[in-house]
């Protein structure tokens, strides 16, 4: 059970990874073509854009600081049901 935890763990904080990573790509405005970009695009936006839809906030996008939130969170519920 711990191995599964754990596992879930890493891979929720891969993902949290992803999502600053989508933030910061933002910030720089690549090329919204380069591969690396719609790479992380495709990965996240499964998350962000129903908690976008939740969030109708025009001209900020705040999806991203509730999904990484709500990974932290989720995390920390595992390290208490684990042990």
């Amino acid at each position: 059970m711990m191995v599964l935890i754990k596992l879930t763990v890493a891979v929720l904080n891969v993902y949290s990874m992803l999502i600053m990573a989508r933030v910061v790509l933002s910030w720089v405005n690549p090329n919204p073509r380069h591969e690396a970009l719609l790479w992380v695009i495709r990965l996240t936006e499964p998350v962000l854009a129903p908690l976008r839809a939740l969030i109708p906030l025009r001209g900020l996008d705040l999806s991203p600081i509730v999904a990484w939130l709500l990974i932290r969170l989720l995390v920390k519920l595992l390290f208490q049901a684990g042990g």
